[in-house]
């Protein structure tokens, strides 16, 4: 999927549990919107993250990405796997839309 910031493969994230829209509700109301913010972070044991970097934002200087690092504490995804063994402390990007809808 990448790279990382410390140059080891980054993997997508997969959600262990999406953050509901309440909970980034706070984080957000300070960015300006619509647009989105994308970081990188470690994973860690129990689908916590840590270490994130934001990677980039749209539209730029809309604070999305700061709000998404202030947010990130909360999230929980899945260590991505290879080769069925799970790779808990591997990199993962981490894309927060903000008042835009995707396309699952």
């Amino acid at each position: 999927m990448g790279t990382a910031p410390n140059g080891e493969p980054l993997y997508a994230a997969a959600w262990y549990q999406r953050p509901r829209p309440d909970m980034l509700r706070d984080y957000l109301s300070t960015a300006s919107g619509p647009g989105w913010g994308l970081i990188a972070c470690r994973t860690a044991p129990n689908y916590r993250v840590e270490d994130c970097v934001g990677l980039d934002e749209y539209p730029q200087g809309s604070q999305i990405t700061r709000a998404v690092l202030a947010a990130a504490w909360e999230f929980k995804v899945l260590p991505p796997r290879l080769g069925g063994k799970t790779l808990v402390g591997s990199w993962v990007r981490i894309r927060i839309d903000y008042g835009i809808e995707r396309r699952r």
